[in-house]
């Protein structure tokens, strides 16, 4: 009997066919000064479910160690501009939120940056409302639609569903 959407008995359908959290992880989270606080909720729900994430702030990204780090998350625009820091490396997911879309759509310097660095991302989240114009208009990249809800733990799961599927596809 199918579950809440996108699940079918409490497991996520529609990103990977196992659990999200059956292999174990090591996420390293880069938070933008503003958003920190749901980052870590985020982080912190991962752990809860078993897998081993950490929350840096951007500055603090080129002097982290990324062995052992399975994946690495740039929250925002300013996060992402360290994209450079862990370029081949490992896989990286870029989470934009509207303003962060809308920035690189609308200024040709950010749009030139980020299609700079397409070819080392994994996977880019943007919101839903978002994702066709970004689509048409953006740089091209692997795109999906950034969880509604976070940090609530439906929406940290499909989050971890995405960040599953990059880690198992490998850095670019």
């Amino acid at each position: 009997m199918p579950g809440a959407e996108g699940t079918q008995d409490g497991r996520l359908t529609d990103v990977l066919s196992t659990p999200v959290y059956g292999e174990t992880l090591t996420v390293l989270h880069v938070a933008p000064a503003g958003g920190a606080d749901q980052v870590a909720a985020v982080a912190a729900t991962q752990s809860a479910a078993g897998w081993s994430s950490t929350v840096v702030d951007a500055a603090a990204l080129a002097a982290s160690p990324l062995e052992g780090v399975d994946v690495v998350v740039l929250w925002g625009l300013t996060a992402a501009e360290s994209r450079d820091a862990v370029a081949g490396r490992t896989p990286t997911v870029v989470v934009f939120d509207e303003d962060d879309v809308r920035r690189v759509l609308r200024r040709p310097d950010r749009w030139v940056r980020e299609f700079r660095r397409t070819p080392h991302t994994n996977l880019l989240l943007v919101p839903a409302g978002l994702a066709e114009r970004y689509t048409r208009t953006g740089p091209p990249v692997p795109l999906a639609h950034r969880p509604a809800d976070l940090p609530a733990a439906a929406a940290v799961e499909l989050l971890s569903g995405w960040l599953a599927r990059a880690y198992a596809y490998g850095r670019r």
